[in-house]
């Protein structure tokens, strides 16, 4: 049979060994452990960041959205003042300036007058 060791037949030197291979096994493990600590943090970070550039991004889009449909409202509004301001001053007389006038105000906005609706159906029609 071959030669086991007893615990008793080992010397201090080789405890000691034993001790400083035992705590290096603990220090390695520890510095694994440690290292994938570190790995996954990094790896939620970045999915963090990720994330708040995708939500940056939405919202300058959405920012540019508005800005571009507020550019549009404002130009057709302006549109609709100028053609009201040529109707108004080439009008033959008071009744057909407040008229254009009328038709002009129910065409910015979405009044519920009586008023408004004979000018959507017939826009060319003066009461």
């Amino acid at each position: 049979m071959g030669a086991m060791i007893r615990l008793r037949d080992i010397t201090t030197t080789g405890w000691l060994a034993f001790v400083c291979l035992a705590l290096a096994l603990i220090l390695l493990t520890m510095c694994v452990a440690d290292d994938r600590q570190k790995a996954a943090d990094r790896a939620r970070q970045a999915e963090a960041g990720k994330s708040l550039a995708e939500g940056r991004t939405a919202v300058a889009r959405d920012a540019s959205a508005i800005r571009d449909r507020a550019d549009a409202r404002d130009r057709s509004t302006a549109s609709i003042v100028t053609q009201a301001e040529k109707e108004i001053r080439h009008a033959p007389d008071r009744n057909a300036a407040a008229d254009a006038a009328r038709r002009r105000v129910c065409q910015l906005s979405d009044y519920r007058d009586p008023q408004c609706a004979v000018f959507r159906a017939d826009p060319g029609r003066v009461d």
